[in-house]
């Protein structure tokens, strides 16, 4: 996504998606004077793929050839989580859950998914009676036919990342310029290296600590992406978002 100002007499008043250039939506929000805060979104990617830096400049391009007097200030990434059966999942955490809720699988669709999410959880925890709390229930079991292939789909991009990316040639450390970060070779390890703006290299384990595959660096954002389920950590392992719960560990070059 990329955000930034408009003069209030170029506002679109609304809401509006296009499949333009993959996807583009545009909308807008109070800001200060006679200025009007523009959001564009686009450029799905899978964490720890392709290069987000080309992706936010694209996004910017677009955005700024629609909108020739937007002055773009802020650019991030967020995650969509998909289910298989593309139905979010809102009530009870697991068959035994008592006071656990959850509310996600909104793929892409948060604003109205979480008004539902809100009104059904409501319901649920106030012991109203709701006609639609069992097409949402995180505990459904669906056909099994019917969701293999998405299923399986997912599992083989994982796997190939799994094995693949640990197939992959990787740079010296000697060639990391400030600002950037790579996997590299050192003692028979891989390890995700970050070079800062002063110059100083910092060493984590490249392994994602959540079931074991290898992260990517994001330079748009400066963190480790694994490609295989969404986590994100900082340059200093630390976790930012997504399934991991562990830090990755720290390495001495």
């Amino acid at each position: 996504m990329v955000a930034g100002t408009i003069p209030a007499g170029q506002d679109p008043d609304g809401m509006f998606i296009t499949p333009d250039e993959g996807i583009r939506s545009v909308r807008t929000a109070p800001h200060e004077g006679d200025r009007r805060l523009l959001v564009v979104t686009g450029e799905h990617f899978t964490p720890g793929t392709g290069d987000p830096r080309a992706r936010f400049e694209r996004l910017s391009a677009w955005a700024i050839g629609h909108f020739p007097d937007l002055d773009v200030t802020h650019r991030w990434a967020t995650q969509d989580i998909d289910p298989t059966d593309t139905v979010p999942m809102v009530g009870p955490l697991h068959p035994g859950a008592r006071h656990a809720y959850v509310a996600t699988g909104f793929g892409g669709w948060g604003m109205s998914g979480g008004m539902m999410a809100g009104r059904l959880l409501t319901a649920q925890i106030t012991g109203e009676e709701c006609a639609w709390s069992g097409l949402y229930d995180p505990r459904r079991l669906r056909p099994a036919v019917r969701e293999a292939p998405s299923f399986l789909k997912t599992q083989a991009k994982v796997a190939g990342h799994f094995v693949g990316d640990r197939l992959r040639p990787v740079p010296p450390v000697e060639s990391l310029p400030p600002g950037e970060g790579a996997v590299v070779r050192a003692d028979g390890h891989r390890l995700a290296v970050y070079r800062d703006d002063d110059g100083t290299l910092h060493a984590v384990s490249a392994r994602c600590t959540h079931l074991g595959c290898l992260v990517a660096f994001n330079g748009a954002e400066r963190a480790w992406e694994c490609p295989c389920h969404g986590s994100r950590f900082d340059t200093d392992g630390k976790v930012i978002q997504g399934p991991a719960t562990k830090p990755l560990e720290q390495r001495d070059l």
